[in-house]
């Protein structure tokens, strides 16, 4: 392979050539020796960027939780709809995903629940400090307890839900709007 001189292009290449395997073979069955043969390079040159494998895997599901939420985070700062409106659109957009991104298919594969578990509460921890921010915004008395309760709680809709996407939508908005409505007291 060309030698490559940015670290942020090989790290990309890395990054790359790790998901293309663990698409193809699972993650338990690609090492980072396949990932550097997959390269044409030594296996140390993927040690300069990963100490290990898990450290390799984090990184990709970091990027494809960042990937993933960016609609999200949108949705949370769209100050133009009520918060509970806005909670009910991001249930939506997870119960109903675009099948987009680089690495979709390999973390939304059956088979992968786990992975899929995984990335599930990553995005909620992602969308955590949007949430609580525009929850301080509006007022709301303790908005990081509050931003976690409807996070966390979208988790178990959005994986459990056995309703229509869009009934789930709107009974997780309600919630969400009852629950505001009983928090909404201004901070001094």
């Amino acid at each position: 392979m060309k030698r490559i001189n940015d670290p942020e292009i090989r790290r990309r290449q890395i990054l790359d050539a790790a998901m293309k395997l663990f698409c193809e073979k699972g993650y338990e069955d690609t090492s980072l020796e396949d990932i550097a043969r997959e390269l044409h390079v030594v296996k140390s040159l993927c040690y300069r960027y990963f100490d290990c494998k898990q450290t390799l895997y984090d990184a990709v599901l970091d990027e494809y939780t960042e990937e993933s939420c960016r609609s999200l985070v949108e949705t949370i700062h769209d100050r133009s709809l009520a918060m509970s409106e806005r909670l009910q659109s991001v249930l939506s957009q997870l119960l109903q995903p675009a099948a987009s991104g680089r690495w979709h298919d390999f973390f939304h594969k059956h088979g992968n629940e786990p992975v899929h578990e995984q990335l599930a509460l990553r995005m909620c921890k992602y969308m955590l400090p949007h949430t609580a921010a525009e929850l301080e915004r509006s007022g709301v008395k303790n908005p990081l307890l509050t931003a976690c309760f409807l996070m966390y709680g979208l988790i178990g809709v959005w994986q459990e839900g056995a309703e229509p996407a869009a009934v789930l939508s709107e009974q997780y908005g309600e919630l969400a709007a009852a629950l505001l409505r009983g928090s909404e007291e201004k901070i001094s």
